[in-house]
């Protein structure tokens, strides 16, 4: 019970992708995009992983492992509280064991979904998110991965809030998700959040974490996975419609997960 009270701490702490533009409005993760506006975000992650946590959570030695994602998201407001909601991702994974090496490189996933505006409630606003994911590729032989074509739905409820710290102004984010996987898999649940802070009218901060874990039965020898992951972000605004993201990010915990660091630098667009 302690276990599971420590990981339900950790997942009141993360993350989920969002931006304020200084004094304009929020136009991303809870908060609904303005009607016939879009944001368009491309992103660039690079994942190296030496060691993995194994069923205990200890964290052990593995074979060199490398990947390099490339995401393309969008959002577009097709009403003033609805907005249509999607991604795809591509990656080149690398792994190395017993002096060879691997490479796989494919089209991962597609993801599409809406995004519907609930209510604000005491400067709190609240919106739903249905998804469909498009598994493209295999996930591996463990009979709880994923396969190519195997079709995903998640169900999330976000919140988001302005806030004031330190004299600074800035916003509060939340996503509690559940991702249901047809067949033998076992589901996920995530609980991830986000703080942001305004330097000023073209720089952002966002200390963000991300975490989930698998429920249900699972037919993986292995068990259950879960993993808590935090993630630092700079967002610099070039001009009024166009910014640039960098951020480091690590896997601190986790079970039967990649003990990941890595580094992400995304290009955000509005029109």
């Amino acid at each position: 019970m302690r276990e599971f009270a420590q990981k339900l701490f950790l997942g009141c702490v993360g993350s989920c992708l969002l931006i304020i533009f200084a004094a304009e409005a929020v136009l991303a993760g809870a908060w609904p995009q303005p009607k016939g506006e879009t944001q368009v975000i491309v992103s660039v992650t690079h994942a190296l992983a030496h060691r993995s946590f194994d069923q205990t959570g200890n964290a052990v030695s593995r074979g060199r492992f490398k990947k390099v994602e490339t995401q393309i998201y969008a959002e577009h407001g097709l009403t003033d509280w609805l907005t249509l909601v999607g991604e795809a991702a591509r990656s080149t994974d690398k792994s190395e064991a017993f002096g060879r090496e691997f490479t796989d490189t494919q089209f991962r996933r597609l993801e599409l979904g809406t995004r519907a505006y609930l209510f604000t409630w005491e400067e709190t606003l609240y919106s739903v998110d249905a998804m469909a994911i498009l598994n493209a590729s295999s996930g591996g032989d463990d009979p709880a991965a994923s396969q190519s074509g195997d079709l995903d739905y998640e169900v999330a409820i976000s919140t988001g809030a302005p806030i004031m710290f330190m004299g600074l102004f800035g916003f509060s984010a939340q996503r509690f998700a559940y991702r249901h996987r047809p067949g033998i898999r076992p589901s996920v649940a995530s609980a991830d959040a986000t703080l942001g802070l305004n330097w000023g009218p073209d720089w952002i901060t966002m200390l963000k974490s991300s975490n989930e874990y698998s429920i249900g039965r699972t037919p993986s020898p292995r068990g259950h996975y879960w993993s808590s992951k935090a993630e630092f972000s700079v967002v610099h605004r070039l001009e009024p419609g166009f910014a640039i993201e960098g951020s480091a990010f690590r896997t601190f915990v986790g079970r039967n997960v990649l003990k990941e660091t890595g580094f992400k630098v995304g290009f955000w667009y509005e029109f």
